[in-house]
């Protein structure tokens, strides 16, 4: 087995839980499309090939190889391929299905992955769902499944963006509000997001790097904003704020930054508390969106040129560490132990990275 490609698994049938709706869906395109002997091989269908091979497990502990996935993921990208044999260390934490997938790569690493992975997965089910609408006799139950419902004007052009299981995991929608400091119009403009990627400072925590992401900044001199209304440049105020926040908020820490008098970038050991139970008060709506903390990816070394990633994921109320194929249960109050280094020299190099968050529902009892 190869030491820089992993896949953990531990109680796999109690801990197929994490986003259990993508699990779902991925393991029923997975039925759908397993016999189909023109089926294309993809990240798609490779990932869905590989959670089935957890869920169908009957070991309570082990470990698997994702080979199959990998060797796609290597032939379809060639920045992976290049960095997967030279760099021995897991750079991407997946934690789609209580199950920890790793696969090696350069230190653009973890969250380059994860937007890449599952942005690839859209596009495929993107195009499923148009070959499928040119030729809706062919298309398969999966087809279906996979892409939603669609909507369409009678006229058969699209109403919407498909929206995808991948969508309604992940995605979340942005509004960027700007307001005219001469006539107080207020300009917005909505975008979509898979995650957060947020400055952060020296003892500092998620909740006030979330309030500096929604600040407002002013835009003046050779920033000037151009009003509509005043048909001209005009001086504005600018802010970020969340829309619509996601089922599963992803929130990435700019640990890595340029740093123009080295010519280099440098590892930000800064401590940043993340919360158990975090409460999203930036958003569009009064009501603050409530999550659960479930998962953490890990970055273990002092630079961005060379490390170790870890994970820390709950399941059913415990928290287990994942190094490789080790995997041991930990103290809910270790978790803190990786908010950061409050000083900037410290023997402390393990750093949260990536953070995983579940939207908690009203009267849900996860």
């Amino acid at each position: 087995m190869s030491s820089y490609t992993l896949l953990h698994l531990r109680c796999a049938r109690c801990a197929l839980y994490f986003c259990v709706p993508f699990r779902e869906q991925l393991l029923e395109y997975y039925s759908s499309n397993k016999n189909l002997a023109d089926a294309e091989e993809n990240l798609l269908t490779c990932l869905a090939d590989l959670f089935m091979q957890i869920s169908s497990q009957k070991k309570k502990t082990g470990v698997i190889a994702p080979k199959r996935f990998v060797q796609r993921l290597k032939k379809q990208n060639e920045i992976f391929r290049s960095y997967m044999h030279q760099i021995p260390v897991p750079s991407i934490v997946l934690l789609l299905d209580g199950a920890v997938l790793s696969a090696s790569g350069g230190l653009e690493d973890a969250h380059e992955f994860l937007n890449y992975l599952l942005n690839e997965l859209v596009d495929i089910l993107e195009k499923e769902s148009h070959a499928a609408k040119s030729d809706p006799e062919t298309s398969s139950p999966s087809e279906k499944i996979a892409n939603g419902p669609k909507n369409s004007h009678p006229n058969g052009t699209q109403k919407e963006p498909l929206v995808t299981w991948v969508h309604k995991n992940f995605q979340g929608i942005l509004t960027n509000e700007t307001r005219c400091l001469r006539c107080e119009t207020v300009t917005a403009r909505d975008e979509t997001f898979f995650d957060l990627s947020l400055d952060i400072e020296q003892n500092s925590s998620i909740t006030s790097c979330l309030k500096n992401f929604s600040s407002t900044e002013t835009l003046n001199a050779e920033d000037k904003f151009f009003c509509d209304k005043c048909c001209s440049l005009q001086e504005a105020q600018k802010r970020m704020k969340i829309k619509k926040p996601p089922h599963i908020l992803v929130i990435h820490l700019k640990r890595f930054k340029y740093i123009e008098q080295l010519g280099r970038y440098k590892k930000l050991s800064y401590r940043v508390v993340f919360p158990l139970e975090l409460k999203l008060s930036n958003t569009v709506e009064d009501a603050d969106a409530e999550y659960s903390l479930f998962a953490v990816v890990v970055h273990v070394g002092s630079g961005p040129n060379h490390g170790h990633y870890v994970s820390l994921v709950k399941s059913h109320n415990h928290w287990l560490f994942f190094d490789d194929e080790n995997v041991e249960m930990i103290d809910e109050s270790a978790v803190q132990t990786f908010f950061g280094s409050a000083q900037e020299y410290s023997s402390n190099t393990d750093h949260g990275y990536i953070l995983f968050y579940e939207r908690v529902v009203a009267g849900s009892t996860s």
